[in-house]
């Protein structure tokens, strides 16, 4: 917590300073680098303090966490270098990198990965008496997209296709909220969903717990097709034990939280910076659960926007890659 504070304390000592690409350059004052996180009091807020007190103490680095508009708002303002660091869901720098979706026409070329964190693995959760053992025999079943634009439609309405599941062979279900999806998966209204979310999430535990559900395994073919078609995708493990019940690892795709910067920063910042997160590890995860996953053999073939070059030589330097 002390982080947090820490980081708290310096955005709002820097609260009405000019930055220019990123970077407070205050006559005599040292360079303050700017965190672009999301709305305050939201995860990424509290993650973005967190890794910046982190730094900060390991470093000496000054680096305030700024509230932003979350994972769209940091891709672009890094790229302008309007912001220095920035963090987004791997789907959106996919976006940004590749120019697609709501970055059409607006590749985001200036930015650069540092670190990967924070999986969420994609839960094929599908009631036990259908009988479902592959993601191809979800077909003439009603699958829970809880509501128009959120990130389980997204994927089910991309991914089934994909993989050769045409859309009008299932029945989309909008529940509205998750509330309600549990509820209407409980008593057998809905058949399954394709949820990408947190290792061991409170909703998923309550409705994998009552034993009416399985996690359906990818295959390892469709595991590279996916992420080879959808540069966001990475593979993951939920692993046994996650929920209560759930006896062997499941292999599956999934989504990181990436941290990335614009690629002007100095080569030595962006290295102490990658590096003083990993050293932090302990104190991070105090501050919040999501960084218990930190770890350098995340970028392993996970690396959507090309690595910095300050990145690329701390993860040459432990190994991780060559």
């Amino acid at each position: 917590m002390k982080k947090v504070f820490t980081a708290l304390l310096v955005m709002a000592m820097v609260c009405g300073m000019v930055f220019a690409n990123g970077v407070e350059e205050a006559a005599g004052a040292p360079k303050v680098y700017s965190l672009g996180t999301a709305s305050l009091g939201g995860n990424f807020f509290t993650m973005g303090a967190a890794m910046a007190g982190a730094v900060m103490d390991k470093t000496g680095l000054s680096i305030t966490a700024q509230a932003s508009g979350g994972s769209a708002y940091n891709a672009g303002a890094v790229n302008d270098g309007e912001l220095s660091f920035g963090m987004a869901q791997a789907s959106t720098v996919a976006e940004a990198w590749e120019g697609t979706g709501s970055f059409k026409d607006a590749k985001t070329e200036n930015i650069r990965t540092l670190v990967n964190y924070n999986a969420t693995p994609l839960h094929v959760l599908v009631r036990k008496n259908k009988g479902v053992t592959n993601i191809m025999q979800l077909e003439g079943l009603k699958l829970e997209c809880l509501v128009a634009g959120d990130g389980v439609e997204a994927f089910t309405k991309k991914a089934l296709p994909a993989l050769g599941i045409p859309l009008d062979k299932v029945t989309l279900e909008y529940s509205g909220n998750r509330t309600q999806a549990a509820s209407r998966l409980k008593t057998g209204q809905v058949d399954a969903i394709l949820d990408a979310t947190g290792l061991g999430a409170a909703w998923m535990a309550d409705i994998y717990g009552t034993g009416d559900f399985d996690i359906v395994e990818l295959t390892q073919e469709q595991i590279d097709f996916l992420c080879k078609t959808f540069t966001e995708q990475s593979p993951m493990v939920i692993p046994a034990g996650t929920y209560k019940g759930l006896d062997k690892d499941v292999k599956t795709v999934g989504n990181w939280t990436t941290v990335f910067c614009n690629k002007n920063v100095p080569e030595d910042v962006a290295y102490n910076f990658v590096k003083a997160m990993y050293d932090s590890k302990q104190s991070l995860v105090k501050a919040h659960s999501f960084f218990k996953d930190l770890d350098p053999n995340n970028i392993v073939g996970s690396v959507i926007a090309d690595l910095h070059p300050g990145a690329e030589k701390y993860y040459k330097e432990i190994g991780v890659i060559k």
